[in-house]
């Protein structure tokens, strides 16, 4: 690992350090930054809300080996000249400790009321530097919501113990023009909660609790498609608003991930099919003139689950790459019978969490867009992307990974539509839930040393009649094809 010539403190708090001090270390550790950590005089500002929801303790405990075992040199700032200083949540900085610091300090901010809302937490990042306004290094979000109450808050802690080690890589490869580029940093109020503040919070948590008991409880989730007529323009008058027709699978199966493929005038329906709680396969039905849907025929099963398969043909073979994060692998898979008879053809990553890998050949370069589960993380949240000479690799990663840090765009959700010179997006809006809706982001920038992208148009459950998700989008000809997910009572 190239070392980076940032030398970077970590301020540890008088309650000690905790298990994602130990991630954070690791992080910084692998992106070749030298760390320096404790000796430092902090004022640790009362937080009561950051007390109600301690995310230190949702974590973990105290680790007082916490830096017998860590690769990482760490040695009091009494003695290193630390350049940059990372601040524990809570923690603040005196100026004339900031001003001995030339790039100032990350400070890492506290769960918020404000932060918290629209089923997402925000995670700031505030880069504080001596004489200047505060600027917002980082924001990232996490779904507030999940199968159990503050199940979000490992997934949330674990990336912005991440953070740092990033922003400090990015520091390293942009200089000066990163500071330039971030904006003021909006400041937190004050939040001291009462008695009304603990019984609204306890019993939100309540509530949240016997709703997901009795959608669980008496209900079977069922995944299922849903069509209408478009040519897959995310600008075209009505695309937000046209509602689909379900298209429902027998009891106890799930359709979901649709993709079409077009070979020799015949339209092939791929899908993942789940068959009642276990593992998906890959299953395919053709597309009949008149929009129908044949039965579905299995292709593909493997001894771990298998979903979203994107099929694309190359000098007259046909491929296919499905979702294999259980394998911690992004498989390419070839046909020899089409529609069936996928074998293994290579290996694309090899051991990472990725799903939903979408491909791209753009300014003359193949691209991956695929999402990363780390360590403690989710695989709903960030969006990283691999270039390539060629469409089988190898593929390496962008310098800025993860280009989108945010559930409510980050993971894929279809095939990158092209409409001129205009690229758009699919994305899966994971706030609240698992496929709650979808967002299609147009891409601005797509390049070796940056990415960015804007959102151009959506599509809301509600547009599939008793669907509470609108999951993945696919297009062709005359057709557009969705997927959602419905409650149906046990009793059905």
């Amino acid at each position: 690992m190239k070392q980076i010539g940032t030398r970077v403190g970590v301020a540890i708090p008088s309650t000690g350090a905790r298990k994602w001090h130990d991630l954070m270390l690791e992080c910084l550790g692998e992106a070749g930054i030298a760390v320096a950590w404790g000796g430092v005089s902090l004022s640790e500002v009362p937080s009561p809300w950051c007390c109600l929801l301690p995310l230190e303790r949702l974590i973990a405990g105290p680790r007082p080996d916490l830096f017998a075992h860590t690769p990482i040199d760490a040695v009091s700032l009494e003695h290193v000249s630390a350049e940059l200083l990372v601040l524990s949540p809570g923690q603040r900085i005196s100026d004339e400790l900031l001003s001995r610091l030339p790039l100032g300090a990350f400070e890492i901010a506290p769960i918020h009321p404000k932060l918290m809302g629209n089923g997402v937490l925000e995670g700031r990042v505030v880069w504080r530097r001596a004489g200047c306004v505060p600027r917002l290094a980082a924001s990232t979000f996490t779904c507030l919501s999940g199968p159990f109450p503050l199940s979000w808050a490992g997934p949330h802690m674990a990336k912005m113990a991440r953070l740092p080690a990033r922003l400090a890589r990015r520091l390293a490869l942009e200089g000066e023009s990163f500071w330039d580029s971030c904006p003021e940093a909006e400041p937190l109020p004050l939040f001291s909660p009462g008695l009304g503040d603990w019984i609204r919070f306890f019993g939100g948590l309540a509530a949240f609790g016997l709703k997901r008991a009795w959608q669980d409880i008496f209900h079977r989730r069922q995944w299922h498609l849903a069509l209408r007529p478009g040519n897959g323009d995310p600008l075209r008058s009505g695309f937000s608003i046209q509602r689909f027709t379900p298209v429902y699978p027998p009891k106890g199966l799930g359709w979901a991930d649709p993709v079409v493929f077009v070979k020799d005038g015949r339209r092939w329906l791929f899908i993942e099919e789940i068959p009642g709680q276990g593992k998906g396969v890959l299953s395919v039905m053709e597309l009949t003139p008149d929009g129908g849907l044949d039965k579905p025929s299995r292709v593909l099963e493997e001894p771990f689950h298998l979903s979203y398969p994107r099929v694309f043909e190359h000098e007259g073979t046909v491929y296919m790459v499905p979702e294999t994060a259980q394998a911690k692998q992004v498989r390419l898979y070839r046909s020899t019978e089409f529609p069936g008879g996928w074998v293994l053809d290579r290996i694309l990553l090899d051991d990472v969490s990725a799903t939903d890998a979408t491909f791209l050949e753009h300014g003359g370069s193949w691209w991956m867009f695929v999402n990363i589960r780390e360590e403690g993380g989710s695989s709903w949240d960030e969006l990283h992307l691999y270039r390539s000479d060629t469409r089988f690799g190898p593929f390496e990663p962008h310098p800025l990974n993860p280009v989108v840090s945010d559930v409510r765009r980050a993971r894929p959700a279809g095939l990158i539509i092209k409409r001129g010179s205009r690229l758009f997006r699919p994305a899966q809006d994971c706030s609240s839930w698992y496929g709650r809706a979808l967002s299609m982001m147009e891409i601005i920038r797509l390049d070796e040393s940056g990415y960015e992208e804007r959102e151009a148009a959506r599509l809301e459950p509600e547009l599939i009649p008793g669907s509470f998700c609108l999951h993945t989008f696919e297009s062709e000809g005359t057709l557009e094809i969705v997927d959602g997910q419905r409650r149906v009572p046990f009793w059905r």
